[in-house]
């Protein structure tokens, strides 16, 4: 974990939604494992649940349908019925928003 002064890259931040996506994708499988085998996915969940709480409402059911359910930016845009270059817009200001606030602690 960080320091609360230092932001991470966007890269970084992707690679943990990453994670993530995979920890959402089979949670009740992880969670059992982890009960055995602690992970430090679970920090990190609880920590970008943290930030996102206090996102913008568009914000954060972005990153619900993208990195929760799993949807890609494609499937996203089908579902809501938007383009897909909005989908991709909004994810930016995601990753925006999430690397501005990931450093703050608990909002």
């Amino acid at each position: 974990m960080r320091s609360g002064e230092e932001i991470m890259t966007l890269d970084e931040i992707r690679q943990q939604l990453k994670t993530l996506r995979l920890y959402y994708a089979d949670k009740g499988r992880f969670s059992s494992a982890f009960k055995v085998l602690p992970h430090k996915v679970t920090e990190e969940a609880e920590r970008y649940a943290a930030v996102i709480r206090s996102a913008p409402l568009d914000l954060y059911y972005i990153y619900y349908e993208l990195y929760i359910k799993g949807l890609t930016q494609e499937a996203t845009a089908e579902e809501l019925g938007f383009c897909p270059e909005y989908i991709r817009q909004k994810n930016k200001k995601l990753l925006l928003y999430l690397q501005k606030n990931l450093g703050k602690g608990v909002n």
